[in-house]
């Protein structure tokens, strides 16, 4: 009994509070979080003296790591990922690692690295060593994964990058059978975003053990991101993904078209840095599930130009196929259309003198017979291209001044009507442009 009430003497050190400073209002430390991180993020390069910072107070301390040090990690080598395992994941879990949002691994672990076969132009097989020293082998990079998986319950993207034609994840341990699976496994997890970059001058095949060790610790993927992939055979993964990504990817058309599980709810598609026709055919993939529903194409992709101009003629019937909104195109109400040159087809200085005659059937391999088609979609976006934009004014198109270089982020909603009257927009749907800030310039909705 005595021991216990010595707990409420004066003089007991064991329950002393500490001493809070009061600082002056225009001292460092009494400005606001928004004021002090962008004071210290001047500081971001300086990684000495960042550190420095951080260890004068306990405040400083906990905002610099939080949102500076650990909030974005990047690992270029091996040893790198090496020395933080040690630091953060073995043994006790630090308390960091919950402050990391975004990781990215860099020519991440294959399973033979410590002495590998490099095969040159196909045919030459030259030894490697440089990977020998201070490095984690490959199933401690594994097992540096898991940990780092399991406890990192902030992040919000995961990147390998520079990923070699040898990577790959273990078999997905969930269909082992094990009476020793973590509790982990069962846990539902969402990953905001993955993003999937082959080495530079591959195209790899994409496979379940690319995919195998996320799906062990997340039920679904918000964005998927995959670079430089050939997809030729189905993937068979238990997840959702909601959104993909495909930069530079092709699509095998020599085997019959059969559906990706993986792909089985995905209701986004966006194709980038299309070079061929077989790569549009990544559309028909997706939209087998018969839930794709918004389209992304960035039209600066080299497939849609000839000898530098657009070629209508070409790809007028792919763009008459979108907006037909039948069979497998019937799902997709949003289409997005980026880089888009609306103001190099759409001159209005002449429009206005161009007489045609009534019994010669108009021509459909131009700018107006491709807007007409892709109009039918319910929802259209169009985000114009990032150079500085000027158009033309005529007085006889209806504008009230004569100019030959406005800037399109000064039109008004009546002189965008008078730039559009020539188009055949659906009236009936709605139209989004937007600059390439994603500043919306002009906006029609069928409610208006």
């Amino acid at each position: 009994m005595r021991k216990y009430q010595l707990i409420g003497r004066k003089g007991g050190r064991s329950f002393t509070k500490k001493k809070q400073i009061q600082y002056d209002l225009l001292h460092l430390h009494s400005l606001p979080l928004e004021i002090l991180l962008r004071i210290f993020n001047n500081l971001q390069e300086d990684f000495n003296s960042l550190l420095s910072l951080a260890l004068t107070c306990h405040k400083f301390y906990i905002l610099i790591c939080k949102n500076l040090l650990y909030k974005s990690i990047e690992f270029k080598t091996p040893g790198k990922f090496l020395k933080f395992s040690n630091q953060h994941l073995n043994q006790e879990v630090s308390n960091k690692i919950n402050y990391i949002e975004t990781i990215n691994f860099i020519n991440p672990q294959i399973p033979k690295s410590s002495k590998h076969k490099i095969t040159i132009a196909g045919s030459y097989a030259v030894e490697s060593n440089d990977q020998t020293v201070n490095t984690l082998s490959y199933s401690g990079f594994i097992s540096s994964l898991k940990s780092l998986f399991t406890q990192a319950y902030g992040l919000r993207c995961l990147e390998f990058s520079e990923i070699a034609p040898e990577f790959a994840f273990p078999i997905d341990s969930k269909s082992s059978g094990s009476i020793w699976r973590r509790k982990v496994f069962s846990a539902k997890r969402t990953l905001p975003k993955l993003v999937l970059k082959s080495q530079s001058g591959w195209s790899i095949p994409l496979r379940n053990i690319h995919l195998s060790l996320i799906c062990e610790y997340f039920d679904e993927i918000k964005e998927l991101h995959l670079v430089n992939f050939i997809i030729d055979q189905p993937i068979d993964l238990n997840i959702k993904i909601d959104y993909v990504l495909f930069e530079s990817c092709s699509y095998s058309t020599k085997k019959s078209k059969v559906p990706c599980t993986i792909f089985k709810d995905t209701t986004s598609l966006k194709l980038k840095n299309v070079t061929n026709v077989a790569q549009l055919s990544l559309i028909d993939l997706v939209k087998m599930n018969n839930k794709l529903n918004k389209l992304t194409l960035n039209l600066k992709s080299p497939v849609f130009y000839t000898n530098g101009e657009f070629n209508f003629t070409k790809y007028n019937p792919f763009f008459k196929l979108l907006g037909s909104q039948e069979g497998g195109y019937s799902t997709i109400t949003t289409l997005v259309l980026k880089e888009f040159d609306l103001f190099d087809y759409l001159q209005h200085d002449d429009v206005h003198s161009q007489d045609v005659d009534s019994w010669v059937e108009p021509p459909t391999n131009n700018f107006e017979t491709f807007i007409t088609y892709i109009s039918h979609i319910p929802n259209l976006t169009l985000i114009l291209k990032k150079t500085p934009i000027k158009v033309k004014t005529c007085v006889k198109c209806g504008f009230k001044e004569q100019d030959l270089d406005k800037k399109i982020e000064s039109l008004t909603n009546e002189e965008w009507e008078i730039f559009l009257k020539p188009l055949e927009f659906q009236k009936d749907n709605n139209l989004k442009i937007l600059n390439h800030d994603l500043n919306c310039l002009y906006s029609v909705s069928k409610s208006t």
